[in-house]
């Protein structure tokens, strides 16, 4: 049965839950629409049409997979540095001076904060991105940790991912929760153990793939 699109405000966890992940992309960060503007760009200039599955089958992999998958899929000549960085430059700028949050995750992340949750982010996106974007949004402080893929090797559509970051919070998966944005991150968190709630991104395909793979399901647009 499909979750019910429930306000963040009315939102109820279990009371073991201590530990908050969150997913920046298309979670706390109105980004996708960047990502999207970026893939069409990039494959128009290789006169390219973007596939409709495209964009769902990259939001969990990191910037390498993504890099990876792109020269699989379209036979590209290329190396994975080459696109990688082609993108960089691209994305540097628009997370360093444009992103912006969305209207619902300072009002939440403050709440989870006041409940005395431990909040960490764990983005496929590099910390040269994010790091910048958080601190000009001014939500930087909120966080015990910030975690990337890249750092071991494991994309967040892997349990091992998540069974990794929370021991890197030194808890266990069965005491912590993830907002993301990604049906296959959520699934995979619940492999590993974790309570997941879905989250709603105008930009981000397969909704009710998303809807279906949280615990819970909500928006912060």
């Amino acid at each position: 049965m499909r979750n019910k699109l429930t306000a963040p405000e009315m939102l109820t966890f279990p009371e073991n839950i201590r530990t908050v992940f969150f997913d920046l992309d298309g979670t706390l960060l109105d980004s996708m629409g960047v990502w999207t503007q970026i893939d069409i760009d990039f494959l128009g200039k290789r006169n390219l049409p973007m596939p409709e599955d495209y964009l769902e089958a990259i939001v969990p992999l990191g910037f390498r997979a993504t890099a990876e998958y792109t020269i699989r899929r379209f036979q590209l000549s290329e190396t994975p540095e080459a696109l990688m960085g082609e993108w960089h430059e691209m994305a540097v700028d628009a997370y360093t001076h444009h992103v912006p949050l969305k209207k619902g995750a300072l009002p939440l992340l403050n709440r989870m904060k006041e409940k005395g949750y431990r909040l960490a982010v764990a983005s496929a996106s590099s910390k040269e991105l994010v790091m910048p974007c958080l601190k000009r949004n001014g939500i930087l402080e909120f966080f015990d940790q910030i975690l990337t893929v890249s750092e071991d090797g494991y994309g967040k559509n892997e349990p091992a991912f998540w069974s990794e970051a929370a021991e890197k919070l030194g808890t266990e998966p069965a005491d912590c929760l993830l907002f993301d944005d990604a049906a296959a991150a959520l699934l995979a968190a619940g492999k590993a153990g974790m309570t997941t709630v879905g989250v709603f991104d105008r930009h981000t395909p397969g909704q009710d793939a998303v809807c279906s793979a949280g615990d819970f399901y909500t928006s912060l647009d």
